[in-house]
Parts: C-alpha cells; sequence; structure tokens
C-alpha cells in the first residue's frame, strides 16, 4: 500500500480530539487523498466500521474510557478482521504490546514518538512486518546486546544467557538487533554496510536459530531475549 495512485481510508480511535486531529494531519501528510475518519471511542469505532466498506489502516489507543484494550482490540477486529490495527499509547510497557500483538494488532507504537518513526513503522506494517516501538523494547530491558565481530568473545557470556542467539554469529546478532527495532531488511543492510542478498541469508539463519516460521514471528520471539 503507497501513497501513489491508491486511496486509502484510516480510522483513528483516540479519546483526545488534539491527539486525533494531530495524527490525522500527519497520516494525510505521508498519504496524500487519504480518507481519515476520526472516532472517540472503540462504541463509535464500531459505528463506523459497520456502516462503511473495507478501512486500510486503524490507529487504536490502548487505553479508552471503559475500554482495558484489548476488549477494544477484539471488538474492531471482530467487525474487520483484514484491516490492519495499530496500537498507539502513551504506556511504554513491553508486557502490554507483547499481549496485544499476540491478540491480533500488528504494532505498537509509542505516543512519544516522532513523525520519521511513526511513518518508517506504518511502512512495515502496511508491507504486512509486526513493529513495536524500540523505547518499549529497552525500557524492560529487552535490548538484544551485540558487540563487534572482533569483540565477540567478549560478548560471549551475555550472548549465552539470551535462548536461541548463542548459536549465532556476530553479525547475525547484529541483524537480529536491527530486527528488533523494527528496520527493513534495505536499512538493515546499509546500517552494516553489506547487500539486501547478505541480510536475507543471516535473516533465514536466525528463523532457523529461533525456531521460528517468518520474520515477524522473529520480531516478536527478539523482543522477548532479554527478559529472563
Amino acid at each position: 500500500m503507497s501513497s501513489g495512485g491508491f486511496f486509502m481510508r484510516i480510522l483513528i480511535v483516540d479519546d483526545h480530539p488534539i491527539f486525533r486531529e494531530a495524527l490525522g494531519s500527519l497520516l494525510e501528510r505521508f498519504y496524500p487523498g487519504a480518507a481519515v475518519f476520526e472516532v472517540g471511542s472503540v462504541e463509535e469505532a464500531v459505528g463506523v466500521l459497520t456502516q462503511y466498506v473495507q478501512f486500510d489502516l486503524i490507529m487504536l489507543d490502548v487505553f479508552l474510557p471503559g475500554d482495558d484494550g484489548a476488549t477494544g482490540l477484539a471488538l474492531i477486529r471482530e467487525k474487520t478482521p483484514q484491516t490492519p490495527v495499530v496500537i498507539m499509547s502513551g504506556a511504554d510497557d513491553a508486557d502490554i504490546a507483547h499481549k496485544l500483538i499476540e491478540q491480533g494488532a500488528r504494532g505498537y507504537i509509542a505516543k512519544s514518538a516522532g513523525a520519521g518513526e511513526v511513518k518508517n513503522a506504518l511502512h512495515l506494517i502496511l508491507a504486512g512486518e509486526i513493529y513495536i516501538s524500540p523505547s518499549l523494547l529497552a525500557g524492560n530491558g529487552n535490548r538484544i546486546v551485540v558487540a563487534p565481530e572482533d569483540e565477540a568473545a567478549a560478548a560471549e557470556p551475555e550472548v549465552d544467557d539470551l535462548p536461541g542467539v548463542a548459536s549465532l554469529t556476530p553479525r547475525q546478532q547484529a541483524v537480529l538487533r536491527l530486527m528488533a527495532k523494527g528496520l527493513p531488511n534495505k536499512s538493515i543492510a546499509r546500517e552494516l554496510h553489506c547487500s539486501d542478498g547478505t541480510v536475507k541469508l543471516h535473516v533465514s539463519a536466525i528463523l532457523r536459530a529461533l525456531h521460528v516460521r517468518n520474520r515477524t514471528e522473529a520480531v516478536l520471539a527478539a523482543s522477548r531475549l532479554g527478559a529472563n
């Protein structure tokens, strides 16, 4: 999904009018010509979803009055199971993020995120990836510790404490860390000064080591690696 020639319908569900308006303006800047709908509750969102055709993206506040986040997500996904639902929250809680991702949210973006992060996150999510703001992962100590290749020996004690990572090379650990930050393969290749093909090979090795089926599951697994 891109802004070029693609008409998007986006629904923002948040009880703060100022935030809704600001986010709506940002999304219209990202996707010129998009139709952005704004509502202040899950109940209103369900009404809109009942009346209108398929939406392409839903931005949902995790904590709305009378809603625990998971319930609102479930109600919205019941109405439109194919639409990507992205959580935007002021709660920097990795446990909540993981719970909502497991229940079907496609992303969890901190409200403190800048425009660049939001744009990158939505690009990944609309391409089928899962995104969790790096600030949430770091805030709970779920940071993957990676050393340069020439310092690999010094990093071994920390690596051994992370299930599934001990078998990875230092370069694969670096790829895994950048995957956990939500970077796509091209950005990882630029960061590590290598080709896209090399990154794809590393990603395949990471999937095998973590015993997961795809990149989405790898991102979720990577975000937990620092939690013992």
